[in-house]
């Protein structure tokens, strides 16, 4: 609103901050008016987003807000378990590089979730140096991927004589002695990193997997896929068919059902794996995140 004078006064709308309204370009309308939608407020090169769950715990809470930073492209880690209290924090990167049009390093971004549990449910609280277009979208894009983690598989008290709920995931890389029991080889000489991967299905629910869904994340935060079956023929050509004999592949997941095999990636040293699954029903992905 513009006073008498035709000048431009401010205003502050709720946790957005200072909003000068007045005469503007429609471009400029435009962002405000995205950036009010967005639920979210840029400054100082962040952007800030916020987003709640109702009667959700602090456990269930952590695996939300790790997923939704997965499926916004963050590896994420936890700094800090939430608790009654206490707020807990959660971190994730993105690296811009590493991709096949761009094979090297590029500009690493951080999103960092800060968890507030009560006993009204858990408050995300998410702030991003990531820059223009994706600050833009970061608002609704963190709530839309906050809503649908928090959708699946909500594990709920139960007693402890029940069965376990959900999907358990679990992925291993084979070392040394561990490798050379399970192939007849430890597999470093030859360049290669055995993964021992496990999907127990304690769902109604069908999922498809693929290989190309899973990746692990190096030191330096280099994502790197498995091995094709040629690349690995070309390693370890002795120990080709019993390598091939136990690489897992593509498959659907029935409920009830486990999923179990190898896959093998380049010998390096790795932190973590990062996995996707697609339910059948909905086709939307589902992401984890695995510590090694």
């Amino acid at each position: 609103m513009s006073s008498a004078d035709g000048s431009a006064d401010q205003r502050t709308g709720a946790g957005l901050g200072p909003v000068l309204r007045g005469p503007a370009r429609p471009a400029a309308v435009a962002v405000v008016l995205l950036t009010l939608c967005a639920c979210a407020t840029t400054r100082s090169g962040l952007t800030h987003a916020s987003a709640a769950q109702a009667n959700m715990p602090c456990s269930e809470a952590v695996r939300v807000a790790s997923g939704a930073l997965l499926r916004l492209g963050y590896s994420p880690e936890l700094i800090a378990a939430p608790r009654p209290g206490a707020p807990g924090k959660i971190v994730g990167h993105k690296n811009s590089g590493w991709s096949a049009a761009t094979p090297e390093p590029g500009t690493e971004y951080t999103a960092t979730v800060t968890v507030t549990c009560s006993n009204q449910g858990a408050e995300f609280d998410a702030v991003t140096d990531e820059g223009i277009p994706a600050a833009l979208t970061f608002g609704p894009d963190f709530k839309a991927a906050l809503d649908k983690v928090a959708a699946r598989h909500v594990t709920r008290p139960r007693l402890n004589d029940q069965p376990e709920t959900g999907l358990l995931i679990a992925v291993e890389p084979l070392r040394g002695a561990d490798a050379a029991a399970e192939f007849g080889n430890d597999l470093s000489s030859s360049g290669i990193t055995a993964v021992r991967v496990k999907i127990d299905n304690h769902t109604d629910r069908t999922y498809d997997f693929t290989t190309a869904g899973v990746q692990l994340v190096t030191q330096e935060g280099e994502r790197i896929e498995p091995l094709a079956d040629a690349q690995l023929a070309q390693l370890a050509t002795s120990l080709h068919p019993i390598l091939q004999k136990k690489r897992l592949g593509d498959a659907t997941i029935a409920p009830q059902a486990v999923l179990s095999g190898f896959l093998y990636f380049p010998a390096s040293a790795y932190r973590r794996a990062t996995l996707v699954l697609v339910d059948q029903a909905t086709e939307e992905e589902e992401g984890f995140s695995v510590e090694f």
